[in-house]
């Protein structure tokens, strides 16, 4: 079989087998700990924080198949649902996960070059190119991007290794974990079906006899690729909710196709080389056109290459180009609309387009005969541009505003003690993004372990400012509810008994009536412990609940209930108090709807 190592010649410097293995363990291992440790000096990122509050609702069928986005992904779920059980708000051990992966990935395809090649010393090179190569560096560093890509890389190469297991003759093996591998990448990153196209090239590759023959031969194995293709695609029609979208115009699918094909074409000029800086700690690739045209000349004399000396590599290459295609009208339909052109210059969407990449860049460079101090030359020469692109995107990783925030509130919960009340404030933008589900910080605290006390009743509540400090804070009322005259005779003029509900107008305290995700600060006097419920009204008629910290209001005398933030944002007209229990007694003295502000 073409490949096998059986079948090749060994050239008389060509290294030893164990040596490679070796070799290829240890190029795993240094590069997978360096990527730890860039990874290490960077923190959460937002939808880190959002998945692994979702991830502490649990292991339940229901919480795994809940979309994320427009993604069903069970395997991320499930990630992330361990993270919270075992270690909760650990970065450490998402890195060490990740180290293992990693470390796993470069091995896996460094065994399948050597299962394609034999004893060349184009195996370490592969391996180390693969290990380098900036396309999968950032999916590494952002643990939601990890999450995805890099089960996608192990089970990818798996399922590549099952392809070459099939066509060696060990087919129950292959049988045994490729359709598996398959269906647990699906699992964690639906983009990942794409390894199926490299796989198809590369059993074309290995082809030895006529097509029909060739296809007699294969029709098992790809009936087995097809059940966990039907198995998910059902899943996925139950339970998925994909975006609506659109192409962009030609005009600008044009200029996106430009730059989509810039990537594998930086890459092979150890590009991007420079990043844009986004959300603060995070860059886009930027390759100059430097590194393009650069890319550009590498792949027209691979491509010549491979055309004159073996036009089966050429399968690998139209992998590569099948691969940015489908990246870049996915992309362009579902995320042009909301983010521009950012996603498709962000590697999160590229990472395993490195695996049909290094492969096609190795068969093909392995029929070139270059002098030794060429090659070396040209090896050194690419890994000093990969690694400029490695530590240029580091220099921006490392600049996380998340971690001093986290460091700081840790320490001043500590201090103040599991007593401490806070207003359910929403993280700073530096932490979490508007795009967030849900970014108030009380879930964040509970996932975390860590004991506080949210708007409680027994004292005015205190602030997490953008820093991470614990300050004393007021409550800035942009409204106040207009309470009624009192009845002669009586002690309330909103006086709530049974079930029953009171709308009251509100009536703005400053000239700007904005929208917002208002909180609720509501005084009254009670006796007994009551289930209220508290909606804002809007000027045009929608209404917003405005949660409360508690199922029941206690039974505290005159006291304050402080509610919110609203579900919604919502300008204010009104506000509505509904009560459900029959034995409610609820008298409402004061009702004001604003936000906390920290006390200068």
């Amino acid at each position: 079989m073409r490949g096998i190592p059986g079948a090749l010649l060994r050239r008389r410097n060509a290294p030893e087998t164990t040596v490679l293995r070796a070799a290829i363990v240890g190029v795993a291992a240094v590069q997978a700990v360096v990527l730890g440790l860039l990874a290490r000096r960077g923190y959460w990122m937002s939808d880190d924080v959002e998945f692994l509050v979702q991830g502490g609702r649990g292991f339940a069928p229901g919480e795994l198949l809940t979309p994320v986005n427009d993604h069903i992904a069970p395997g991320l779920r499930f990630v992330y649902a361990t993270f919270a059980e075992l270690a909760p708000f650990s970065w450490d051990f998402t890195v060490v996960t990740r180290v293992v992966l990693q470390a796993l990935a470069i091995t896996l395809l460094g065994l399948l070059l050597l299962r394609l090649l034999g004893s060349s010393w184009w195996v370490l090179t592969g391996t180390i190119m693969y290990a380098l190569t900036s396309l999968s560096m950032p999916s590494f560093m952002s643990l939601s991007s990890g999450v995805n890509n890099l089960p996608a890389h192990v089970c990818g190469l798996l399922l590549l290794h099952a392809t070459v297991d099939w066509y060696a003759g060990h087919r129950r093996r292959a049988v045994a974990y490729g359709p598996l591998s398959l269906l647990l990448s699906l699992a964690c990153w639906e983009k990942s079906a794409l390894i199926l196209v490299t796989a198809l090239a590369l059993a074309l590759y290995l082809r030895e006899v006529p097509l029909h023959a060739w296809l007699r031969q294969s029709w098992p194995y790809a009936a087995a690729l097809t059940t966990p293709l039907v198995a998910f695609g059902i899943l996925y029609a139950a339970n998925g909710s994909p975006s609506t979208g659109h192409l962009p115009p030609f005009g600008t699918l044009v200029g996106l196709a430009g730059k989509s094909f810039a990537v594998p074409l930086g890459a092979l000029a150890g590009g991007p080389w420079t990043w844009t800086k986004v959300s603060g700690a995070f860059g886009l690739a930027n390759a100059p056109a430097t590194a393009v045209i650069l890319g550009g000349l590498v792949a027209a004399a691979l491509l010549v290459t491979a055309w004159r000396r073996d036009r089966r590599v050429l399968l690998l290459w139209a992998s590569v180009g099948i691969y940015t295609l489908v990246t870049l009208f996915l992309v362009s339909y579902g995320r042009f609309a909301l983010f521009g052109d950012a996603f498709t210059v962000h590697y999160h969407y590229w990472s395993d387009l490195s695996i049909p990449l290094t492969l096609a860049v190795v068969l093909t460079a392995r029929s070139i005969r270059f002098p030794q101090p060429v090659a070396a030359g040209l090896v050194a020469a690419w890994g000093a541009a990969a690694v400029v692109s490695l530590a240029s995107f580091a220099q921006y990783w490392d600049d996380n505003p998340s971690r001093p925030y986290f460091q700081t509130l840790r320490a001043e919960l500590e201090t103040a003690g599991p007593s401490v009340n806070l207003w359910d404030t929403r993280l700073p933008g530096s932490v979490s993004i508007a795009l967030v589900e849900d970014p108030r910080v009380s879930p964040v605290l509970r996932t975390a372990g860590i004991p506080f006390q949210l708007q409680a009743p027994s004292s005015e509540p205190r602030m997490i400012d953008d820093s991470g400090r614990i300050r004393p804070a007021h409550f800035s009322a942009w409204a106040t509810a207009e309470i009624p005259p009192r009845p002669k005779n009586q002690f309330c003029a909103v006086l709530l008994q049974g079930a029953r509900e009171v709308t009251l107008p509100l009536k703005a305290t400053t000239t700007e009536r904005p929208a917002a995700n208002w909180f609720a600060k509501v005084s009254y006097l009670s006796t007994t412990e009551n289930a209220v419920e508290v909606e804002l009204i809007g000027s045009d008629g929608r209404t917003t609940v405005v949660p409360a910290t508690s199922g029941s209001w206690p039974a505290a005398g005159l006291a304050n209930a402080y509610l919110g933030p609203a579900r919604t944002p919502t300008d204010l007209a009104a506000v509505r108090i509904r009560t459900t229990d029959p034995k409610t007694n609820l008298c409402i003295a004061d009702v004001a709807i604003g936000l906390p502000q920290v006390n200068e």
